[in-house]
Formats: structure tokens, C-alpha cells, sequence
């Protein structure tokens, strides 16, 4: 068994309602969330005028779809909308469906659409599957493959799920106590509201042994689950594309606003 990352960018004969708001609104990150009956859209706008500009966008969808917009809230500067829409079976179906089924694919949710690409995280079992995909992948568009790894046999919440046994089931008691004991007494805030040596006091340890037990506590934790490295490159894959459209967003409205300053009407009104 393995789990195969990959993220596709159809042609526009391929295209559905998620590559074609993920087309004009490049920064906007789109999670599709499908049940079979209803679909669950979570969108990140990366702006209000994106923000409004996808409620009109699903206004009109829900004419053509039972669809409906069933949550809006800004949070940690990004706009959020979830909608409640109708897209899976018959003439909606993503292109990728058909052929995951085909191969023997699972795909894992949620679907994510961004910058015109759909990001798939698939669980597969037989290596010639994963060549007919991408031969059938290839009639629908550029698809690249951005990891593939072996997952270990075992129960399947604790494969696709991180458990609190996979987390702490490796910690000592005395590393537990001192992670524990750094979280409570604000010793991870920022800023921080105990150092290491008074928390160290504390409890009646040397500041050196504290330290190693919170640091093996923090390195099991983080390497607990096996596929918490590709997890977080998958993840940053997103992540840093979305930083290189804000940066060449803002660079182009940057170079705009010094043309328009510039400009010889500008510099008529300075003169006088």
C-alpha cells in the first residue's frame, strides 16, 4: 500500500466550477470536501475584493446548482467562506474521478484547487496502477507527481489519522511531565512567559537535564507519525505557492501605483 501525492492542471476542455474559480481567483485556496450527495467548499480568499468577488461567483452557481453559502468569517487575516454545494456524480464529476476508480485508488479528502492546479492525495496498492493513472492523466492535462511513499500495514485511522498514541505513546513519564510543565507555565507562548532555568528551579532540576527531556519530548512528538515529513512538504508546496502569487500580486501593483505617479499628467500638476 502506498499513498501517492500528485496535483493536476487540466485543459480547459477538462475544466469544471473549481479550476475556474481557482483560474480567476489565483490566490484563493479551495478545499472540496464530497459525500457522494452534498459537497462541503471551505474557500480562503486572500482579500476582500477576491472575498466579494467569490460570493457573486456562487451566487450565480447556485441558479444552476443547489448550492448554498452556509458560513462567512475573517479570521487570522484570510476570509472564509464555506458553501454547501451539489457536485458530485453525473455531469459534474471531476475528469480524475473516473480514472481513480478505474486504477483502484482511494482518494483521501479534501480535494484542494489553487493557482489553476487540483491537488490529489490518493492511497494506492499496485504500482501498474499508478502508470495507467498517469497515461490517463496525461489526456486531461499537465499532471506532476509531487510525492509517493510507502505506508506501512497497520489500522487505518492510525495510517491517515495522527492518534494521540502515535503523538505521546513514546514519551517517558519524565519527558511527558516537563513537556507538560513547559506548556502550562507559558514556557512556549510568545513571548515567553517562564525561561528554562526558572521553570527548571521549579520543579527542583538542574536547567540541562529539563532541557533534554523537553527536547526528546518535542523531537518524538514531531517525528511520531511517518508521514508527518511528506505531509508538511505537501503542504508547503501550497504554501509557497500561494507566497509567490501575493509577492508578484503586490510587486505588480507597487510598479503600477510608480507608473501612475509618473505619469506626464502627474508631473503637469507638480510643475504648477
Amino acid at each position: 500500500m502506498f499513498e501517492l501525492f500528485l496535483r493536476l492542471q487540466p485543459t480547459h476542455g477538462y475544466y469544471d466550477i473549481h479550476n475556474q474559480l481557482s483560474d480567476k481567483f489565483p490566490g484563493t485556496r479551495i478545499s472540496l470536501w464530497c459525500n457522494d450527495q452534498t459537497d462541503i467548499l471551505e474557500i480562503e480568499a486572500d482579500g476582500l475584493e477576491s472575498f466579494e468577488g467569490l460570493q457573486k461567483e456562487l451566487s450565480l452557481i447556485s441558479k444552476v446548482r443547489n448550492s448554498k453559502i452556509i458560513s462567512k468569517t475573517y479570521l487570522q487575516d484570510k476570509f472564509q467562506l464555506v458553501a454547501r454545494t451539489c457536485c458530485c456524480g453525473g455531469d459534474y464529476t471531476l475528469p480524475i474521478g473516473p480514472l481513480i476508480h478505474r486504477h483502484n485508488f482511494m482518494e483521501v479528502p479534501p480535494i484542494i484547487f489553487f493557482g489553476g492546479w487540483e491537488y490529489h492525495r490518493l492511497v494506492g496498492y499496485d504500482d501498474a496502477d499508478v502508470r495507467g493513472l498517469l497515461r490517463g492523466l496525461d489526456k486531461v492535462g499537465k499532471t506532476e507527481v509531487l510525492h509517493k511513499k510507502e505506508i506501512a500495514a497497520g489500522v487505518t485511522d492510525d495510517t491517515f489519522l495522527v492518534s494521540f498514541n502515535n503523538l505521546f505513546g513514546q514519551l517517558t513519564q519524565k519527558q511527558t511531565r516537563a513537556m507538560v510543565s513547559a506548556i502550562e507555565n507559558g514556557y512556549y507562548e510568545i513571548p515567553r512567559r517562564i525561561t528554562a532555568d526558572d521553570l527548571a528551579k521549579k520543579y527542583g532540576q538542574p536547567r540541562s537535564t529539563f532541557e533534554e527531556h523537553v527536547r526528546k519530548a518535542e523531537s518524538k512528538v514531531i517525528l511520531a507519525n511517518g508521514s508527518l515529513h511528506d505531509d508538511v512538504r505537501a503542504y508547503s508546496i501550497l504554501s509557497i505557492c500561494r507566497q509567490d502569487k501575493s509577492r508578484r500580486r503586490n510587486s505588480r501593483s507597487e510598479t503600477d501605483e510608480a507608473n501612475d505617479a509618473g505619469s506626464p499628467k502627474d508631473r503637469n500638476l507638480h510643475s504648477r
